[in-house]
């Protein structure tokens, strides 16, 4: 897996959300999930981004890089592991905590909310040169948001209603 070919701000913008979306997710929000939802949800949303990223970014379509170049290199990882994932944690904790129980209009809303907060993050990933669009636009992210979230969001009411139904411990 190659390194960057220069470090540069994408590389220590992604190192710096990466140590504080992780913190906040593992250190700073009490437990909210058993593990085995926690793990499930993390894992999900990881495995979302690269499946997408490898349809829309690869061959055929080559709609976009991610980091220096268009291959896969060590800050694609850090991406995944450590922003995409704390991050999807962080909201569908939020959405867990606050809106979980709410009517459909209040979870349309944090739908919207979360859509324009993650527009608004991949547009500052554009200036810093995390996306390189070449056929993208952030219009095209729009409907990917809403889905994707809608999912985890989706995901995670299947979760709990199976572990409901099993009597599992949250996790401590």
């Amino acid at each position: 897996m190659p390194l960057p070919i220069k470090f540069d701000t994408n590389e220590i913008f992604i190192m710096v959300n990466g140590i504080i979306l992780t913190l906040i997710a593992v250190k700073l929000l009490p437990n909210r999930f058993t593990y085995t939802t926690s793990i499930i949800l993390y894992l999900h949303k990881i495995a979302v981004a690269i499946v997408v990223d490898h349809l829309l970014a690869g061959p055929p379509l080559d709609l976009y890089d991610v980091m220096d170049t268009p291959k896969f290199e060590f800050f694609d990882l850090i991406i995944y592991f450590f922003v995409y994932g704390p991050f999807t944690y962080i909201i569908i904790y939020i959405y867990d905590k606050w809106f979980y129980h709410k009517s459909l209009f209040k979870k349309i809303i944090y739908l919207l909310l979360i859509t324009l907060l993650n527009i608004g993050s991949e547009f500052i990933g554009t200036k810093l040169n995390i996306y390189i669009y070449k056929g993208w636009t952030l219009y095209y992210s729009i409907p990917v948001y809403l889905i994707v979230y809608s999912t985890n969001f989706y995901l995670l009411k299947y979760l709990k209603d199976h572990e409901s139904n099993k009597g599992y411990p949250k996790g401590n």
